[in-house]
């Protein structure tokens, strides 16, 4: 009995470690070389072969051929390029996360728990990088400081534990599914994980990344779609039109319409030259950036043309000298393209792979996109709000490339797909899923 209680009680710790590092600990810390959550993931796969007696197991329904395949040539190219650490530090962050949440959460009540810790941390850490852009404090700097250009309208963008701003807004997004399945639930305090939502809401925001704020927004319209937006507008019409009112009242305030026309401005600059112009010494660097986005197909497509089949390898720079049009020289350095990334990267292999595996993510959430994890089976259900965020995620890879928030992505596809497994099993939902701490 002694040897069950210290079982449960080593469990419970490696779920609440787990769920707490992999949102605090900083991407861009290094121990013993390595990068810091590398480490700790490494440190929950030894505990868990303790707790599993040496077995880890793990199920097609949570990787399957394309994904298999996709890991296995980027592996190789990584290896051909001489590049080992790249390689298997790849497989660490994402297939090594997919094995240990399988072999970890093996009853709802795991997955309960894990949620739970989640996003308690998850709130604090939004509130942080709130915290982050008004004041400039990002708590991650005191162990490693990241020196980037940080203003845009006088306000610094959060970046929190992340690399970078863009990763730090995905990162968020893909965390959204999470906090508003749980807000839906009868059994539990809506108004603290409403809180938790309206935290992570703001903390985009403050990540003043353009493609990800336009990715939320529209995935949030998508959410209230689906749980019954228009129906609602109808049944309280009188009440819709009154708070429409007093928007545009308030819109009208000095201060606030000042405000709102500096954040339009913001994505109208995307597309429009005059007005990235107009804004470009309140914006900050890049005020339109898209037109760089454009050129990089071909950019990238001359920088990988005699080696297309397999890539420059993952740790090749790149860099381009081009000419702006009031013929100021500049050196691109970036790609904001996850699929140019993988064509640069690893070549038409890399490339086509990844898009293989996409594809097989989609049809496996489409499949179960009524799944719950309750089993209760709610308008907006879980499998849904990791259908549709999955979906966007992708499309927005077209306008930025992923590094910390990839291994997010896998997090939550492996939360849901453990208990699409479970279901298989024939595990009965658990009311208790929807218990807090």
């Amino acid at each position: 009995m002694a040897i069950m209680g210290n079982k449960i009680l080593l469990k419970n710790f490696t779920i609440d470690i787990f769920a707490f590092l992999v949102m605090f600990l900083p991407r861009r810390l290094y121990f013993f070389g390595a990068f810091s959550y590398r480490i700790v993931i490494l440190f929950v796969l030894v505990l868990c072969l303790i707790l599993r007696k040496g077995k880890l197991s793990i199920s097609n329904t949570i990787i399957d051929i394309p994904m298999i395949l996709y890991f296995v040539i980027t592996g190789i190219i990584s290896f051909i390029h001489l590049q080992f650490s790249t390689g298997i530090g790849y497989i660490i962050d994402t297939c090594l996360v997919l094995i240990i949440i399988n072999n970890l959460l093996q009853k709802e009540q795991d997955i309960n728990r894990f949620i739970n810790v989640f996003l308690v941390f998850l709130g604090i850490y939004a509130a942080l990088g709130i915290l982050e852009c008004l004041t400039g404090f990002n708590i991650w700097d005191l162990v490693h400081s990241s020196g980037y250009q940080r203003y845009r309208f006088g306000l610094y963008r959060s970046y929190g534990s992340s690399t970078n701003f863009t990763n730090n807004g995905a990162f968020l997004m893909l965390c959204l599914p999470v906090a508003v399945w749980k807000m839906q639930q009868e059994e539990v305090n809506k108004k603290r994980y409403g809180v938790i939502y309206g935290l992570v809401f703001l903390n985009i925001l403050a990540t003043l990344t353009r493609s990800i704020i336009l990715c939320t927004f529209f995935l949030q319209f998508i959410w209230l779609l689906k749980s019954g937006m228009v129906q609602y507008i109808k049944t309280h019409f009188m009440q819709v039109i009154a708070v429409a009112a007093a928007v545009l009242l308030l819109v009208h305030i000095p201060v606030i319409y000042h405000f709102l026309n500096q954040f339009i401005s913001m994505f109208v600059a995307l597309y429009d030259y005059e007005t990235a112009n107009e804004i470009s010494d309140s914006f900050g660097s890049n005020a339109n950036g898209i037109g760089q986005r454009f050129l990089l197909y071909t950019w990238i497509f001359d920088a990988v043309k005699d080696k297309i089949l397999l890539g420059l390898g993952p740790n090749c720079p790149f860099e381009y000298t081009f000419m702006t049009l009031t013929g100021k020289r500049m050196i691109k350095t970036s790609i904001e393209n996850q699929y140019l990334v993988h064509l640069y990267r690893y070549g038409l292999a890399g490339l086509i792979s990844y898009m293989f595996m996409l594809i097989s993510i989609i049809l496996k959430l489409w499949k179960n996109r009524e799944n719950d994890l309750t089993g209760k089976g709610g308008k907006c259900t879980f499998g849904f709000m990791i259908l549709t965020t999955a979906l966007i995620y992708f499309t927005s890879g077209l306008s930025f490339a992923a590094s910390d928030d990839f291994r997010m992505l896998f997090l939550i596809l492996s939360l849901f797909f453990v208990h699409c497994q479970l279901s298989k099993r024939g595990e009965p939902a658990n009311n208790e899923l929807s218990s807090e701490i």
